[in-house]
C-alpha cells in the first residue's frame, strides 16, 4: 500500500524525485499501487527516467488483499490519502491487517484531515494503531491546518503472521 491512495503523478513529482536525489536512492525497493492505469504508467515512466530500477508500480486496487500476494513486508508503508477516503469500519479493518504488510519494527506513515465541523478522526486512528501493536513515533496536528500526519512503528508483531487472506477487501474508496 506504499503510496496507496496518493495519485501516482504526485508521487512521481515528489517522492520519486527525493529518492533519486538521495545517495542510496537507486537501491531503494518500493511498491507503488495506483488503480488508474494512466497514472500508474506516468509513475512507472518517471521511475525509469530517474534511474530507479527497483520501483515497482502496479495498476491495481490497493484495497484488495490479492494485490499484496507474494510481496515482502515493508519497512516503510505510506498510507497517505487513504484513511480520509474510506469508512471508519474500513479504517479499522485496514489497520488490523497492517501487521501482514509491515515488517517487525516497520514504520507506517499516515495522513488524515480533521473535518470541517471540528471533529478530529486522527485520534481514533492513533488509538486503533496502538490496539494493533503500533507505537507512536511522531504526530503532527497544526492548529491552523486541517491535516494530520502520524508515524507509528510496529513494535508488537505476532510471532506467527498468517499471510494476507486472499479475496478479501480491506477498504473501498468512497
Amino acid at each position: 500500500m506504499a503510496g496507496a491512495g496518493v495519485p501516482a503523478d504526485l508521487i512521481a513529482g515528489g517522492w520519486l524525485n527525493a529518492v533519486a536525489e538521495h545517495h542510496g536512492g537507486r537501491t531503494v525497493e518500493a511498491l507503488l499501487i495506483e488503480r488508474d492505469p494512466a497514472l500508474s504508467q506516468r509513475a512507472r515512466t518517471a521511475a525509469i527516467g530517474l534511474g530507479l530500477p527497483r520501483i515497482d508500480v502496479r495498476a491495481a486496487d490497493a484495497g484488495a488483499t490479492d494485490t499484496y500476494v507474494n510481496i515482502q513486508p515493508a519497512h516503510l508503508l505510506l498510507a497517505c490519502g487513504v484513511f480520509g477516503n474510506i469508512t471508519v469500519n474500513d479504517v479499522r479493518r485496514t489497520i488490523a491487517m497492517l501487521h501482514t504488510l509491515v515488517a517487525a519494527e516497520g514504520i507506517v506513515i499516515w495522513t488524515r484531515g480533521r473535518t470541517y465541523d471540528g471533529h478530529d478522526p486522527s485520534h481514533d486512528i492513533r488509538a486503533c494503531l496502538a490496539e494493533n501493536g503500533f507505537s507512536e513515533m511522531s504526530f503532527t496536528s497544526p492548529t491552523d491546518a486541517r491535516f494530520r500526519v502520524g508515524m507509528h512503528r510496529l513494535t508488537t508483531r505476532p510471532t506467527t503472521v498468517p499471510p494476507m487472506p486472499p479475496g478479501t477487501r480491506m477498504f473501498s474508496f468512497i
